[in-house]
């Protein structure tokens, strides 16, 4: 039973992130008159929206079938693609937006939880950690190859707007796919894990459940910090183009960018328990050479961000792996996004740092300082980050 679940479950993965436009959306704008200035606005306001559905749409995902809730959410950032290639220009990017953002709000807490469930049902919930660590690799394959594929399509003359609507093709067998797994609904709907009175004592059962339990608390502090400050590579197409690469040739960079993402899921999926203190290290050890990466003029000396984002990646899955195990099961999708507010609301400053110091359509200065930032978290890491990943209170003790 594990087999044939972990399989749909990397299938679904590799097909949820196989998007040859990611690699060049943000250029798709730049080439239709729109300034790194107002492209971070619109990420800024992204990221608001997000910070207004996130906890709701969690609470909606503790309480219906969460399948639908993701498969929804999958045909929401389809429409959002469609309407950018359709109208891109301001109100067109912003309104594209507004879809990926109620995407990302419905989707986040309701598919970390939806894993997890999948894997309690078959009795195979302590597998968590590696399972999420292999999915987080399918799903960084499915980018990679859909950025290779972005390369030879480019290469071979299509527009970026021909790779869009190959994009928004491949985004229908998404939905077919999250639908065709298991319901496991009864997890969360039994007298001993139910919350009663519905979507509103459910979104305040957890929203407090991080107050009442210390552990779960600083994870989710710590996941809010790691995820929030990943974003980095949004604007590696636009370095690469800034340092003289062509459009054949960013979907490579940004290929071997996310190489380092597979990288810390490999290192996550190996060492499960690895201490906070040597992820920590890791992680400063990879800031600075994303630091060193950004400051060459250098276009191919971008791909060196993937050494720092492995262990960032890592650091990320194992946070996340540690704070499922302390979620409480019943409202475990409303924990997942209180803490996905906190990585919108730092999401949302970084990218107003980086548009703030942006020069003309030039983010290396915001982005030194977004590296920066995320190696003063590592220092965090060994004090927030538990040992194991197995031995956490699922719930906050008793007094």
């Amino acid at each position: 039973m594990l087999d044939g679940l972990k399989r749909r479950l990397y299938v679904l993965s590799f097909i949820d992130k196989f998007a040859p436009v990611y690699a060049l959306f943000t250029l798709w704008f730049i080439d239709n008159g729109i300034s790194i200035t107002n492209l971070s606005i619109v990420f800024i306001l992204w990221s608001i929206l997000g910070l207004a559905l996130e906890v709701p749409s969690g609470a909606l995902a503790d309480i219906v079938d969460r399948r639908v809730l993701i498969g929804a959410a999958f045909a929401l950032r389809a429409a959002g693609i469609a309407i950018w290639l359709v109208s891109p220009s301001l109100p067109g990017l912003i309104v594209g937006a507004v879809l990926w953002s109620m995407h990302d709000a419905l989707a986040s807490g309701a598919r970390q939880a939806l894993i997890h469930d999948e894997l309690d049902a078959i009795g195979e919930a302590h597998r968590y950690g590696v399972v999420m660590a292999r999915i987080d690799q399918f799903s960084n394959f499915g980018f990679g190859g859909s950025t290779l594929l972005a390369a030879a399509l480019i290469g071979l003359g299509a527009s970026i707007e021909a790779v869009g609507w190959v994009n928004v093709a491949v985004a229908g067998a998404s939905v077919a796919l999250v639908l065709r797994l298991p319901d496991v609904r009864w997890l969360t709907t039994g007298d001993d894990a139910s919350v009663p009175g519905g979507w509103w004592a459910t979104l305040r059962a957890g929203s407090s459940a991080a107050r009442r339990n210390p552990v779960l608390l600083r994870l989710m502090l710590m996941g809010s910090a790691i995820g929030g400050l990943m974003v980095v590579d949004e604007y590696v197409p636009l370095l690469a183009r800034l340092n003289g690469a062509s459009n054949a040739s960013i979907p490579l960079i940004v290929f071997v960018v996310w190489l380092g993402l597979i990288a810390g899921g490999e290192l996550a999926a190996r060492h499960p328990d690895i201490s906070s203190s040597t992820l920590a290290s890791l992680m400063l050890g990879g800031t600075a050479t994303m630091a060193v990466a950004i400051a060459i003029e250098s276009p191919w000396a971008l791909m060196a961000i993937g050494i720092g984002y492995a262990p960032v990646q890592a650091a990320w899955i194992i946070a996340d792996a540690r704070f499922q195990a302390a979620a409480p099961s019943a409202t475990r999708a409303t924990a997942t996004s209180v803490r996905s507010l906190g990585v919108g609301v730092i999401s949302a400053a970084a990218f107003l740092i980086v548009g703030l110091l942006a020069e003309g359509d030039d983010p290396t200065a915001g982005l030194h300082w977004i590296v920066g930032i995320l190696a003063l978290s590592a220092f965090a890491l060994p004090a927030t980050i538990p040992k194991r990943t197995l031995k956490l209170p699922s719930q906050p003790p008793s007094q």
